[in-house]
């Protein structure tokens, strides 16, 4: 059964619970109440009949003399707890049976009518018939306590109104964890598949489902396992695909370094001829080129070691500073050669865990950057500093941003492999870039910076 038509059934028979279970309820407890007092030992009396029958019985007496009548009335015994008197038509009491003494001594109108008034709020049923006898004639009286007057259903009814009670509270109760149950297993059916959704990095496709029903959330598992079976594809075909790029970049990186070695060798001759300057230019040129070629070659070898994780790394803790001044005493000549501006503060030093030849690689790469592609600029500021409570590193240049063309624009695998280090070093670098210069900042992916 579809979840829409479950839930559209708790709707109705939440619209009709109140007439259904007051129906159904009543028709079930009149059937028990019925049969609990047929089998009940006590009497009760009902008023149409008590009357009818009190009428056929005076009727009865109709013509006779004052003592057949006053032995007929003591003697009846059809109902135990019955007060019987015989009032004559001017107050006068002819007969009484379970009356007060008092009343029995003196009885008059005033008299009766104060003990009528006084048996109504004594709770008495009281019903009379008018006797016509030889001598005497008036009003016949009989009494009952309304305890008595009561059909038997109607008296089942009062005794077991508790069970009604708790048979209506329980169908109400019945109806609630129904729809709780509905509901509660349509969340955890929805948590479950959430819950498959998560993925950690250990598993990086969600696992399939067990479909246990087929309603609308069982069709939402069958996409969801169509999905799980498509993204499995999609990440066995790029592993296929990284491993494949990887194995060309490699193979490229071999092959090309043999060529290049013997453009390296004539171009080298070349500079020992007394050749033009045009032609020592050009040779120059090409030289800047083999460098070039032999760098991406190197950073296409690392790119492919490290993504492999085969790149050696010693993890120590090591003082920023002291690698950061190295990596600048080798520079220096070459950014001053080219005519920039050096601006150097190291005051604030800090020791991160790191591998002292994959930091001294990022550094080199990001100041060649600047070198080749901030030339316009001639700025160069290497610094550190404090950011709250940590210490961070900044390399800023004056060049006009890392969004414009270069004529020195290479691959970019230079800074993959500077983001694939710094991120195994728990590291992480962010840039900010403009029109006026670009700012790199790196610092620690953790506050754990140690200060002197």
């Amino acid at each position: 059964m579809k979840l829409s038509t479950k839930y559209i059934m708790i709707i109705l028979l939440s619209i009709l619970i109140f007439p259904i279970s007051f129906l159904g309820v009543n028709f079930l407890y009149y059937l028990f109440v019925t049969q609990m007092a047929d089998v009940s030992s006590e009497e009760y009396y009902e008023p149409e009949e008590i009357e009818e029958y009190w009428s056929e019985e005076v009727l009865s007496l109709e013509g006779m003399a004052r003592e057949d009548v006053n032995a007929h009335l003591h003697s009846f015994d059809t109902y135990p707890k019955a007060k019987i008197f015989w009032v004559e038509d001017n107050g006068q009491l002819l007969m009484s049976q379970g009356l007060p003494e008092e009343l029995n001594k003196d009885w008059d109108i005033s008299a009766f009518i104060s003990y009528i008034k006084e048996d109504n709020e004594q709770e008495l049923f009281t019903t009379s018939s008018y006797l016509e006898g030889a001598e005497d004639s008036g009003h016949v009286f009989l009494q009952l306590p309304l305890s008595s007057i009561e059909s038997q259903v109607g008296m089942g009814q009062y005794q077991y109104s508790t069970i009604w009670f708790i048979a209506i509270g329980s169908f109400w109760v019945l109806f609630v964890y129904i729809s709780w149950l509905f509901f509660n297993k349509t969340r955890k059916r929805l948590v479950k598949i959430e819950e498959n959704m998560k993925t950690t990095k250990n598993q990086l496709v969600p696992s399939k489902m067990d479909i246990e029903k087929d309603d609308e959330i069982g069709q939402i598992e069958h996409s969801f396992n169509q999905m799980v079976d498509q993204l499995n594809e999609s990440h066995e075909k790029e592993k296929n695909e990284a491993l494949i790029r990887k194995r060309l970049i490699s193979s490229l990186s071999h092959d090309l370094r043999t060529p290049l070695s013997i453009i390296n060798g004539h171009a080298h001759k070349l500079n020992q001829y007394h050749i033009d300057a045009k032609m020592r230019e050009s040779v120059h040129v090409i030289n800047e080129k083999i460098e070039f070629l032999a760098e991406l070659i190197d950073n296409l070898t690392s790119f492919t070691v490290l993504s492999e994780g085969k790149l050696p790394f010693n993890y120590e803790t090591i003082d920023i500073v002291e690698i950061v001044r190295s990596s600048l005493i080798a520079w220096y000549p070459i950014f001053e050669e080219a005519g920039f501006e050096i601006e150097v503060d190291l005051d604030e030093s800090a020791y991160w865990d790191m591998d002292r030849m994959w930091f001294r690689r990022i550094l080199d790469n990001l100041l060649q950057n600047v070198h080749r592609h901030a030339q316009e600029g001639k700025y160069l500021s290497v610094r550190t500093e404090k950011e709250g409570e940590e210490v961070v590193l900044k390399i800023e240049d004056g060049g006009p941003g890392m969004y414009a063309s270069s004529k020195n624009s290479g691959s970019g695998v230079g800074l993959s492999i500077v983001n694939m280090m710094l991120e195994q070093m728990k590291l992480k670098k962010t840039v900010s870039s403009s029109q006026k210069g670009t700012v790199v900042t790196i610092k620690k992916k953790e506050h754990e910076t140690i200060y002197n």
